[in-house]
């Protein structure tokens, strides 16, 4: 049993980048750069981190088992440009330069399953699941919540995300090893005032490499996304970007 609290404070533009906490606590991922997705949300300097970890891991044999669940905090304000009506008699002219203030909140929710098998000593399979459902609210709070076309810019939006890792694994003594896997994964949204269609669909995957000078080189050649499925995901959720086309993956490590 292993579980995390942390709370942490982002950067200012540049520094965003920067910071001075430990990676990983518990096996748990708190050094972030931003928790609320910049894509979806934006840049917000000075937010406040706060997370929650809990996980569970189990062996029995040659099964591995694991269970995790996180809840990801991420609260602060900005200011944002506006145009005002600065005279104009009759009609509203947006003439004078302006700002207002925006609340953001967000929160994302997540639980991981995990299960690994053995079988024998050169053969393994595995799977996993995740689902995650991520919150934003942002709030322009200088904007009466009743003024003609405040629900256009006030948001309170949800993204919910599943994702299943299907892989099997080979490995042989002379150095030899591959893998193949798929992952499926299926996205709904809601609150949107456009709508955001949600998506389901498989990529799989495919490697063959090879570990030698005592395993402290590595050779892997990998073709990504073989049934050449493109995707279109709200990126109000965190996960790992995926391929969009059948790719070719290369790659070289040493270690030492």
């Amino acid at each position: 049993m292993r579980a995390a609290y942390t709370r942490s404070l982002g950067g200012v533009f540049f520094d965003n980048s920067i910071r001075l906490e430990p990676s990983q606590i518990a096996g748990f991922t708190q050094a972030y750069r931003s928790i609320a997705p910049e894509s979806a949300v934006g840049l917000a300097p000075g937010a406040r981190f706060e997370t929650w970890s809990i996980g569970f891991d189990q062996v029995l044999k040659k099964t591995y088992l694991g269970v995790e669940g996180e809840i990801l905090n991420s609260k602060g304000t900005r200011s944002v440009g506006a145009l005002s009506t600065a005279g104009g008699l009759f009609i509203p002219v947006p003439n004078a330069g302006t700002n207002t203030h925006q609340s953001l909140d967000y929160q994302e929710k997540s639980l991981l399953f995990t299960a690994n098998q053995l079988l024998g000593d050169e053969w393994s399979v595995g799977a996993s699941y995740r689902v995650s459902e991520a919150d934003f609210t942002g709030l322009f709070t200088d904007v009466r919540p009743n003024a003609n076309g405040a629900f256009r810019i006030n948001q309170d939006v949800t993204a919910i995300l599943h994702q299943v890792n299907l892989y099997g694994n080979f490995n042989h003594p002379s150095g030899l090893f591959a893998q193949a896997g798929s992952v499926w994964t299926q996205q709904s949204n809601r609150g949107y005032f456009a709508d955001i269609p949600g998506d389901d669909f498989w990529q799989v995957n495919a490697f063959i490499g090879y570990r030698f000078l005592q395993r402290q080189a590595e050779l892997k050649l990998g073709l990504l996304n073989i049934n050449d499925q493109d995707y279109r995901l709200n990126p109000l959720n965190l996960y790992n970007e995926l391929p969009r086309q059948r790719t070719l993956l290369v790659s070289f490590k040493f270690y030492f």
